[in-house]
């Protein structure tokens, strides 16, 4: 289920194929079913404007629909080779990402519809949920798109959703399977749900990333030797920023 962003819209998705549309103040339905999914429907979206819904299915498909008339934009989104567990849109309403579980994410033209570059791969188990975060607090990615995910194989990762590469490495914590991940308001903390019984928060600052990725790469060839400017810069970044601030390391 998910609200629309005004609230006052609710949209679900079903065992039954479809989706339906309820009035948040009576609780009332809105229309007709949503049909148009020939399989369990997994996660559904609005759109920031409030005006499209997607939705991600056990067909292996996502669909948009017009969330004012309930009809189907277009045709599925097709891509995935199972079941399609989470779908969301990005803070401009121009990309969807989904999660699945043939371990991969996939991005989406929210106006076309059309696949955009390659599955995202870096997880070894289903992807059971995918965020956008606002990378103009997180520093990573210029336009506001980095993504966060969930996954099966205990573990979250972010990436960045232009190059479709996975940023640092995979954030270790659970004991178990991943089932849900939000963020805060102020898009600087990351909860994420599990199967091990307990709720764990994630700083993303770009300040506690940069540290992480400094620590992890401190002893690594690559920015020892610093042989090619593109290390050169990042040893730099790291001896500014982290390795100067602590004294346990020697640079």
């Amino acid at each position: 289920v998910a609200f629309s962003p005004d609230g006052k819209t609710v949209v679900s998705g079903s065992v039954d194929h479809t989706l339906r549309l309820w009035n948040a103040i009576t609780g009332q339905p809105i229309g007709h079913p949503l049909q148009g999914h020939s399989e369990t429907i997994r996660s559904v979206a609005f759109s920031p404007d409030g005006k499209t819904v997607v939705s991600g299915s056990n067909d292996y498909t996502l669909r948009l629909w017009n969330a004012i008339t309930g009809q189907p934009i277009g045709h599925p989104l097709q891509g995935h080779s199972g079941w399609v567990r989470s779908v969301a849109f990005s803070l401009d309403g121009r990309t969807i990402v989904s999660g699945s579980v043939d371990h991969t994410l996939r991005l989406w033209n929210a106006i076309t519809g059309q696949p955009i570059g390659h599955p995202l791969q870096g997880h070894s188990e289903t992807v059971t949920s995918v965020a956008f975060i606002d990378s103009r607090i997180v520093a990573f990615s210029p336009d506001g798109r980095t993504i966060v995910s969930g996954s099966d194989d205990h573990t979250l990762r972010l990436w960045n959703a232009i190059t479709g590469q996975p940023i640092g490495h995979p954030l270790q914590g659970h004991l178990d399977a991943v089932t849900s991940v939000a963020l805060s308001p102020d898009g600087r903390t990351i909860v994420s749900g599990s199967v091990d019984h307990t709720l764990r928060l994630w700083s993303i600052s770009w300040e506690s990333l940069l540290q992480t990725a400094c620590q992890r790469s401190s002893h690594h060839a690559t920015l020892l030797e610093a042989s090619t400017e593109t290390a050169r810069e990042a040893k730099d970044t790291c001896q500014q920023y982290v390795w100067s601030k602590q004294s346990t390391f020697n640079h």
